[in-house]
């Protein structure tokens, strides 16, 4: 009869532990869904953000979107005439003359808008020309 009784406590005991084992494993299994989970929304989070900063870093470099903040505040912005140009070192002129050249055909290009803009035919033209 001890043996009986002795076999039953063992067995129970097994079975316990056993259950205990499994119980430990499920909620290990669940802990880690719940950190899969978090680590996946933070991922997104900052995949988002990224979104978001690639897009302002786009709009703060665009070339357009600083000539409409100069433009809307009235600011003329000019490239200097040569004769407001002071050279710091000697070989610089031969460098001015291809400058100056660059100047000019900007010049021409400011004067073409600034007569569109009168008309209102600038946002047009700047489409075409690209």
């Amino acid at each position: 009869m001890k043996l009986r009784i002795s076999k039953a406590c063992l067995s129970i005991t097994a079975a316990t532990f056993m259950a205990l084992v499994y119980v430990h494993q499920q909620v290990e299994v669940v802990k880690l869904s719940y950190a899969l989970d978090n680590k996946e929304r933070k991922a997104e989070d900052m995949l988002d953000r990224k979104r978001a900063l690639e897009y302002n870093i786009n709009g703060l470099a665009s070339p357009m979107r600083l000539e409409k903040a100069l433009y809307s505040q009235r600011i003329d912005i000019a490239f200097p005439k040569r004769s407001q140009v002071i050279m710091a070192h000697p070989k610089a002129e031969s460098r001015l003359k291809n400058v100056s050249m660059r100047e000019t055909a900007i010049e021409r290009k400011t004067v073409k808008f600034s007569i569109l803009d009168i008309f209102g035919l600038r946002a047009e033209a700047q489409a075409r020309e690209k």
